[in-house]
């Protein structure tokens, strides 16, 4: 975290250094100045892009809401930027310009889309996984039913796969019981460098899948209909994406039936050709292990699986 900031801090000195550098003579010829109006804008929309993609970086492995990390990270490059500008009038061989500030706000709009869209994870395991094929890790796509479960065991298996977050969960029962699981998994992709895969929410799919089992227990039918109905598409993405095994947090947590998972990933395994890592996460004392990592993260910890039958 403290690199981050550090990051941040140099990155801010670099650009305060560049565009306060006088770089025209009191004489220069109209060509030297539309040479370098051209020059300018581009310097102007990498530099201050990458200061907002930093402070991105830094905000979001300490804040979960992605309202305030992302118009954070927009206003403040957009305010330094326009500071600098207001300040270049009294350098001399310097030229304030309103078009520097336009390039430099479509800059830090343009990585922050990237950021949102995860590209700098995707670039880094795209190159890694071309040119360092020696050094690549098996690909893991791991099922992960809320964050509390997840940051445990992503980080148990990172030890020796490449881990990409796949969060689908239709059993949830409300949009925004979704959106604040979904909103800490993505939190725990940007802490720990995790691509996160994200299913579209459609929980009236789901409870035609388990109509007429509403009365049954925990651990019932209606849950092996649930682990099936998940990791099913878990095993599809896994094989689309190329990933060499796929499995779910699922197991760790003690009110799932561990033995019915494996079942169901072994049975699936086979139906698509792609490999199911068969591990009960809850051994080794992993629930609670899960539960104190949880705890350090000040991670969102819901009492329930999610569905409005479980509650």
């Amino acid at each position: 975290m403290l690199l981050k900031l550090f990051s941040i801090i140099a990155w801010t000195g670099l650009i305060y250094g560049l565009t306060t550098f006088p770089i025209l003579d009191q004489g220069a010829q109209e060509e030297e100045v539309l040479n370098l109006f051209h020059l300018d804008k581009i310097v102007h929309f990498i530099l201050f892009g990458f200061l907002a993609y930093l402070i991105l970086i830094f905000l979001a492995s300490i804040w979960r809401r992605r309202y305030v990390i992302y118009s954070t990270s927009i206003l403040l490059p957009t305010v330094y930027s326009l500071f600098l500008e207001n300040l270049q009038k009294d350098i001399p061989g310097r030229l304030s310009s309103p078009f520097d500030f336009l390039f430099s706000f479509l800059g830090i709009l343009f990585f922050s889309f990237a950021f949102r869209k995860q590209w700098d994870l995707k670039i880094f395991y795209y190159f890694k996984n071309k040119f360092f094929k020696k050094y690549r890790k098996s690909k893991i796509l791991l099922h992960i039913c809320c964050a509390g479960c997840g940051a445990y065991v992503s980080q148990v298996l990172s030890r020796d796969y490449e881990v990409i977050l796949y969060f689908d969960n239709p059993n949830i029962r409300t949009k925004d019981e979704h959106r604040r699981r979904l909103e800490e998994v993505q939190f725990i992709g940007r802490r720990f460098g995790f691509l996160v895969l994200i299913r579209d929410y459609d929980h009236d799919a789901w409870l035609l899948k388990v109509q007429g089992l509403e009365k049954e227990k925990e651990r019932g039918l209606r849950c092996w209909i649930c682990y099936e109905d998940r990791l099913d598409r878990v095993a599809q993405i896994a094989k689309e994406k190329g990933c060499d095994l796929f499995t779910s947090t699922l197991s760790v947590s003690p009110y799932k039936d561990a033995g019915k998972i494996s079942e169901i990933g072994k049975k699936l395994s086979v139906k698509y050709g792609v490999n199911f890592l068969d591990r009960d996460f809850k051994k080794e004392d992993g629930f609670r292990k899960a539960s104190q990592l949880s705890r350090e993260l000040k991670l969102y910890r819901q009492d329930y699986c999610g569905c409005e039958f479980s509650m």
